[in-house]
């Protein structure tokens, strides 16, 4: 039975949360404009640089736009993702038990168990798949309508589809798996009212019933899949069952959404520079200089959050224990002290210090090279196939100030047919 008393006072929090921003934001402070969610982000991280190295925001968080400092922080065992006593802060929305929302030593012990499902070896043998796929999405592209919402058609499709079989998800389960990521894709955006929480909750419920089934499944017929490997971790103690369920049900969310908007962002960000595109066209191997540039023009997950464990002294400034610190990783990556003309899109760029795209430190994201090898093949594919793909339409960004993505990109596949006028 729904308690409407605790449902009201959540609204009227909520509203007073939004009216806080909203005022801070007009105040001129930049990182509460950057949680007002605006179309293009970028100019706000000048103005969180332009306060130096690290300042605090209005709204109580330490902020941070330098390269250098967002890196020492990810790679600081004195922040964590969850409080000193191991409790969460309550802006969070629930990772549970999953590797994701934890820290030492429960993050080194799970993450260690799912290492090998992702390494080098295993990722050489999906190598192949991934291009059948990509060609599969591809041919059911030009068998269709000329114009197509990219992101649904193919951006969308194709990680789903390698994570699926990845992590061990049977064909019958993959159209549930969809519908409920969608859902819960809410649960890596870092705002969400009061309704859209409670069906995060409801699609987390739905996906954690789904994933012990199979894992069920997987257990009576054990095939080469991440869900295989980590069942023996299960039988002999070395992972719970209630570890071992979100970890298979967040690990394959997490690493969806950076793929999808990865090569989402690249290809729009290629269509808007005819002449770098022309590039890639005219020599398809340079997809892996594309997908370095993209994640550091078009950072997909904009921001990463650490608490302070211990009172800790960076640039002059104390950040108390318990303190929240938000690194502008989309703004890191364009730090002019390490990138220059860091505002400028070339995929000829000398890549200079890596960026932090996908974090670094003990929570280097395990499928970065996954990632990268899905857009690297992607890119290729597209640009060997569809070189006349252009844009035909407006471009309906998600509303999240952490993931920078799309949920529409209107493209047309084929040349435009002679005499007809641009759009």
């Amino acid at each position: 039975m729904t308690d409407l008393g605790a449902e009201r006072r959540a609204h009227a929090q909520a509203t007073v949360v939004q009216e806080f921003l909203r005022s801070s934001a007009e105040r001129g402070d930049p990182y509460a404009k950057i949680l007002m969610m605006p179309d293009d982000p970028y100019p706000l991280y000048e103005e969180v640089r332009a306060r130096g190295p690290l300042y605090r925001s209005d709204t109580g968080v330490w902020t941070t736009a330098s390269h250098r400092v967002a890196n020492q922080v990810l790679r600081d065992k004195r922040f964590g993702v969850r409080r000193a006593d191991g409790t969460k802060a309550p802006e969070f929305l629930p990772f549970d038990n999953s590797m994701l929302g934890l820290d030492p030593p429960d993050h080194t012990r799970l993450r260690k168990l799912a290492v090998p499902s992702l390494n080098p070896r295993r990722l050489a043998h999906w190598l192949p798949h991934v291009e059948r796929f990509t060609d599969e999405l591809l041919d059911g592209m030009l068998k269709g309508r000329n114009e197509v919402n990219f992101m649904r058609a193919f951006a969308q499709q194709l990680p789903l589809r390698v994570i699926g079989d990845l992590v061990g998800i049977p064909p019958h389960h993959r159209r549930t798996f969809f519908r409920l990521s969608r859902r819960m894709a809410y649960l890596l955006d870092g705002v969400a009212s009061v309704e859209v929480a409670r069906d995060v909750m409801a699609a987390t419920d739905e996906m954690t019933a789904m994933f012990r089934d199979i894992i069920g499944e997987r257990r009576a017929e054990p095939r080469e899949d991440l869900i295989s490997d980590l069942l023996p971790a299960v039988d002999d103690g070395r992972m719970t069952m209630e570890e071992m369920v979100p970890l298979c049900m967040f690990l394959p969310l997490a690493g969806t959404e950076t793929t999808v908007n990865l090569i989402g962002n690249a290809l729009k960000t290629l269509l808007e520079h005819p002449e770098q595109w022309a590039m890639l066209t005219a020599d398809p191997s340079l997809a892996p200089a594309v997908v370095r540039e993209t994640l550091r023009h078009e950072t997909p997950v904009q921001q990463y959050r650490r608490l302070a464990h211990t009172d800790i002294e960076i640039e002059g400034r104390v950040i108390a224990v318990g303190e929240e610190l938000a690194i502008c990783a989309g703004g890191a990556n364009r730090d002019p002290d390490v990138y220059p003309d860091p505002g400028r899109f070339d995929i000829t760029r000398d890549p200079g210090p890596e960026n932090l795209s996908f974090s670094a430190g003990i929570h280097f994201c395990l499928g970065a090279a996954l990632a990268r090898m899905e857009s690297e093949v992607a890119l290729s594919a597209i640009a060997a196939r569809l070189p006349a793909i252009r844009r035909v339409g407006p471009v309906r960004r998600r509303g999240s100030f952490i993931i920078r993505g799309m949920l529409q990109l209107p493209v047309a596949l084929r040349p435009a047919s002679a005499g007809a006028e641009p759009r």
